[in-house]
């Protein structure tokens, strides 16, 4: 095989391997929740008081997907930020992310809650009109050794649209 024919099999190949790739557009996404019934589960009211303000910076390399997410309220001192990690579906406009937040003070059920540990996970579908729209679910899950009542989940839909507001976003 000559070095041209090798060349064009190469290309060929990796156009290939690009086949269904996502093109969601990278950036700070103000994230909405599908209120009320997108709610399906706030056992400690997290999204009443202390979630009032989502957002999360996207950026994509191929199938990996980076979110930086920020959860806050006025109420709120100190912001939640996550980072978490994830990737797209191969060939379907769909993908997931997963991250940790340690030591973190939060109000819950009416009391500030010395956490151990905050796991978000984030699935997402891209609008196929919009690449600066998606859609989808998060569970956010506390842990901590006492209070039991600092120990709960929040599920719940969400919209998400591409931010011009900067603040929202780690």
């Amino acid at each position: 095989m000559n070095a041209r024919t090798a060349l064009v099999v190469l290309a060929t190949s990796l156009v290939g391997c690009s086949a269904g790739l996502q093109e969601q557009q990278q950036g700070c996404y103000a994230l909405t929740p599908v209120r009320p019934a997108g709610i399906l589960r706030d056992e400690c009211q997290l999204l009443a008081a202390t979630m009032a303000t989502l957002g999360a910076r996207l950026t994509q390399s191929g199938y990996i997907l980076d979110l930086r997410a920020r959860f806050s309220s006025p109420s709120q001192g100190q912001p939640l930020d996550v980072a978490m990690a994830g990737r797209f579906d191969y060939g379907r406009p769909a993908f997931s992310a997963d991250g940790t937040a340690a030591n973190i003070v939060l109000p819950i059920s009416g009391q500030s809650c010395q956490l151990e540990r905050v796991d978000v996970h984030l699935t997402g579908t891209t609008d196929a009109l919009d690449p600066a729209r998606f859609s989808g679910l998060i569970r956010i899950s506390t842990s901590t050794p006492r209070p039991e009542a600092c120990v709960c989940q929040a599920w719940f839909e969400y919209q998400a649209a591409l931010s011009s507001s900067g603040s929202i976003c780690p």
